[in-house]
């Protein structure tokens, strides 16, 4: 039996231009970071030739009707990975993860593969682990997404990544900080708010999609979102975490102009009261219309803010530091 704990993800700029019809002719560039906040997934083989999934469904297939499994992440993980024992799958996480933002079925799927490959007996590196995930869900299931989550969740931390090429996709991650105190000291200034609108992010990012090969206002945000991006990264290596919140700032005007579909009015008011009570800025976590909105807010201003932001809607506020590790394996026996 394998258990394996994956981190979610928050991005503070560049999130968007991981995806192909963008950086294939423009070239990408993100700033994201692992939190600890987990997907995990456990794989145990069956003595049977049938395979149980437990998810937020139950489904029972015979292994010869793999196609016939009716969650498209699983289905194709199985077949790419030519799987043909009786396996049992049960899939969990720390919080709710539907329509979050926080890159959930990234997460997802690469703690599957890492926990099908290590039940098989196979070290898969981070890199490998990744390509996989995003190859499944990107052609596999024709999903209309990026690298940068698969990215995350494979090597976890606080990481500048770089996306190029045309024909032959690459993805490079480099580490921005390593030390946990100075993480720490970023994490403790940053408050996530879940708004309990849940969406389907592939709706918002087919839209952005489309806009982003037709419509010359977000290509043009979006290259100066790749630009913020690198301009944060400067600020980083110079220990000058606080314009992090000027970051969050600048990239929430620039998504608005991404798709219609990724604000609204409840939204824009729970900006809005964030910055009235000391945020310096914040944003929409994962494509837009739902899910969680941080913002970088001094400790010393975090109680006021969170009070006149839960009276908007009984939101609260969720404590969170940025995860150092990436997809691990949380417990391998033999049963």
């Amino acid at each position: 039996m394998i258990i394996t704990k994956t981190p979610l993800r928050i991005t503070f700029a560049g999130g968007g231009s991981d995806m192909p019809s963008f950086f294939e002719d423009n070239g990408g560039h993100c700033i994201n970071a692992t939190i600890d906040k987990y997907v995990y997934v456990l794989v145990k083989k069956r003595p049977d030739n049938k395979i149980y999934l437990k998810y937020s469904e139950n489904e029972v297939v015979d292994t010869n009707t793999i196609f016939e499994i009716q969650h498209d992440f699983i289905r194709e993980t199985l077949i790419y990975l030519g799987v043909d024992y009786g396996l049992e799958i049960i899939n969990w996480a720390d919080i709710p993860t539907k329509g979050s933002g926080l890159g959930s079925s990234g997460s997802f799927l690469v703690g599957l593969l890492n926990a099908i490959h290590t039940l098989e007996g196979n070290y898969v590196s981070k890199e490998n682990l990744a390509q996989q995930a995003s190859h499944i869900e990107m052609v596999l299931c024709g999903k209309p997404i990026g690298y940068q989550d698969q990215y995350a969740a494979a090597f976890g931390g606080l990481n500048e990544i770089t996306f190029s090429g045309k024909e032959s996709h690459r993805v490079e991650v480099k580490p921005l900080i390593k030390k946990q105190d100075q993480l720490n000291l970023i994490s403790q200034n940053l408050l996530l708010f879940y708004t309990g609108i849940t969406r389907e992010s592939s709706t918002v990012l087919e839209d952005q999609n489309k806009n982003l090969m037709s419509k010359d206002d977000s290509i043009k945000a979006m290259k100066e979102n790749v630009r913020l991006s690198k301009w944060l990264v400067e600020h980083l290596h110079n220990k000058e975490y606080q314009y992090i919140g000027h970051a969050l700032r600048m990239n929430w005007d620039l998504k608005l102009k991404f798709s219609d579909k990724i604000v609204n009015k409840e939204l824009v008011k729970m900006y809005e009261t964030a910055r009235d009570a000391g945020a310096t800025g914040g944003k929409i976590i994962g494509a837009g219309g739902g899910g969680f909105m941080m913002f970088y807010v001094d400790r010393a201003k975090q109680q006021l803010m969170e009070k006149m932001v839960s009276e908007l809607g009984n939101y609260r506020a969720m404590d969170f530091k940025i995860d150092c590790y990436g997809s691990r394996v949380l417990l391998n026996v033999e049963t």
